[in-house]
């Protein structure tokens, strides 16, 4: 893709999710009442949101945060009760930070508003043009696992 066409892309994904995220977003943090989470704590629970629950050095490395403000961060996600610290069952010392079923939820609930305010864009398209976009997003569902994997491999060539 050259750096025309590039460009044109990135135009046009920015003119959907304007399209997208007032509504959506809006109407998931409703359900807040004026104690909404920030996008740090959103990215957090994305990172939770996996089998291999991490420590909090493990954590913070990955949000890109100091130690200390990832655990004033995961102390918030607690209080919410979206994330828990839990006892490492091979090192007692250990503690791992896993979403708890209402974080589990949450994430849900957030990734179906945005799925539906997609399909609501979708109605202005054709039934053609709908079933192209169903086929591109089953290609990018696809792309987004191979990268997760190739991410979490051991393999460094994979990397």
């Amino acid at each position: 893709m050259d750096s025309v066409e590039r460009d044109r892309l990135a135009d046009d994904i920015g003119d959907f999710r304007r399209a997208l995220f007032p509504g959506f977003i809006l109407q998931l943090l409703r359900g807040f009442e004026g104690d909404e989470p920030s996008v740090i704590q959103l990215a957090t629970l994305y990172v939770l949101d996996r089998p291999d629950p991490p420590a909090l050095g493990e954590l913070a490395e990955r949000v890109g945060r100091s130690v200390s403000a990832t655990s004033r961060l995961v102390d918030a996600l607690v209080r919410r009760g979206l994330a828990d610290r839990r006892e490492d069952p091979e090192d007692r010392r250990l503690r791992r930070i896993t979403l708890t079923e209402s974080g589990t939820g949450f994430l849900r609930s957030f990734e179906r508003a945005r799925a539906d305010a997609q399909l609501q864009v979708m109605t202005y398209l054709t039934a053609e043009e709908r079933a192209l976009v169903a086929q591109a997003f089953t290609l990018l569902g696809e792309a987004s696992r191979r990268r997760t994997n190739a991410q979490h491999s051991t393999d460094p060539e994979v990397r």
